[in-house]
């Protein structure tokens, strides 16, 4: 199985999340405009802090998780994502994720992520379908679906909020 301890786009640099990372991650989940379209997962500190551990803990027991994403020009950390093993209705896959700090956003840094993520895993778990779940009213996130090809796979409901399932075939 291979770890990516650190994966490098044209502008990014995604490494496994760290303790140090703490801090940005923290802050980040307790921004609100962080959470325009589904505001139930904006954390408190000590959530957000039990969350990174969880991430941490995936990371360990799967060799892959979710990544610090830092400019590769600065260092500086601008978001938190990538894919992380899931089981979506019985089915195993990938879970693609990101949030970005708002002054992140319109720069082309989810989509050139989520490519990265991608790759990665079509290359290292192909056996696996990648999955975008978001809010129904989440228009940003559902074009950078589109854009990378996944197709609606299904519509539902979770914690009574609307959401929606885009799901990527497997490479097989």
């Amino acid at each position: 199985m291979v770890e990516p301890e650190e994966i490098r786009t044209e502008r990014l640099v995604l490494s496994r999340i760290q303790p140090a990372d703490a801090d940005a991650f923290i802050a980040l989940h307790g921004t609100p405009e962080a959470y325009p379209h589904d505001s139930r997962f904006q954390r408190t500190p000590e959530q957000a802090r039990e969350q990174l551990d969880w991430f941490r803990e995936k990371w360990a027991a799967d060799g892959i998780g979710y990544w610090t994403i830092r400019l590769a020009t600065s260092g500086e950390v601008i978001g938190f994502g990538g894919v992380q093993h899931k089981d979506e209705d019985d089915d195993p896959v990938l879970n693609l994720f990101y949030r970005f700090f708002p002054t992140a956003w319109g720069n082309g840094y989810a989509t050139e992520m989520a490519r990265a993520a991608i790759s990665w895993a079509r290359q290292h778990r192909p056996d696996r379908p990648v999955v975008i779940t978001t809010d129904v009213g989440n228009s940003p996130s559902i074009r950078i679906a589109e854009k990378l090809g996944f197709a609606r796979h299904s519509e539902r409901e979770r914690d009574g909020w609307p959401e929606v399932v885009f799901r990527l075939a497997p490479a097989r």
